[in-house]
């Protein structure tokens, strides 16, 4: 009788998955990118944000040990449970934040719009599209090159129509993912790789004691008032 062979631990099965997606997990990252800027409901935005951590991870264990890569979705999760969590205890509900009323958060209608963010979005996404094959930076691989302008610019995107915590947060999180991508692979330095995804977990860490705050200011208001 042949003996079972083992499982394949955690990073064996990053790599794998690595060698048998390439263009998928790019794109998926695109895409990912235009929901978290564009979505509506703020748990679209969490699933959105852990996808694209996941798709780094792919990207990373290219050229970095599994182990390191396998570091890239660790961070991500901690970052969407805290999100998560802090949502739940503002008190928000079905939808993101500035479209409506949820659990005695006032809306703000005109600070922003699903339509409008996502024709600016897409927007951006067929400038890159165009520009694509003339992206300046010549010592990244393709995919490097293509992920690492994606987010930043969408990054910065999400940063200029942010209107809330959560928002910026995740804007911010997209940019600080776009420089570790780059300059690990650049530098390939593991005391680089741990500063910057320290760096994320502060980032998260104050973005869900901002969520918190604001709700909790939002509920003590009077019916009726605006604190703008």
């Amino acid at each position: 009788m042949q003996p079972i062979p083992p499982l394949p631990t955690p990073p064996e099965v990053l790599s794998q998955a690595t060698d048998a997606l390439g263009i998928p997990t790019t794109a998926l990252i695109g895409a990912c990118a235009v929901v978290v800027v564009a979505a509506r409901d703020w748990r679209l935005v969490l699933a959105a944000l852990m996808a694209i951590y996941i798709g780094l991870a792919l990207i990373t264990a290219s050229f970095l040990p599994p182990v390191w890569a396998l570091l890239r979705v660790i961070v991500g999760g901690l970052v969407a449970i805290m999100w998560y969590l802090s949502a739940q205890r503002a008190g928000w509900g079905g939808h993101f934040l500035p479209f409506q009323q949820q659990g005695g958060v006032q809306s703000r209608p005109l600070a922003s719009t699903t339509l409008f963010r996502t024709l600016l979005a897409l927007t951006l996404a067929a400038a890159l599209l165009a520009v694509r094959p003339r992206l300046p930076i010549p010592q990244a691989a393709a995919d490097i090159r293509v992920v690492f302008t994606w987010l930043a610019l969408f990054g910065l995107l999400g940063l200029a129509l942010g209107g809330e915590a959560l928002q910026s947060g995740v804007a911010l999180i997209l940019w600080l993912a776009a420089a570790q991508l780059l300059l690990s692979f650049l530098q390939r330095d593991p005391w680089l790789i741990w500063l910057l995804s320290s760096t994320e977990l502060v980032v998260g860490l104050a973005i869900a004691y901002l969520m918190v705050a604001r709700g909790s200011q939002k509920r003590s208001l009077p019916a009726g008032s605006d604190n703008r």
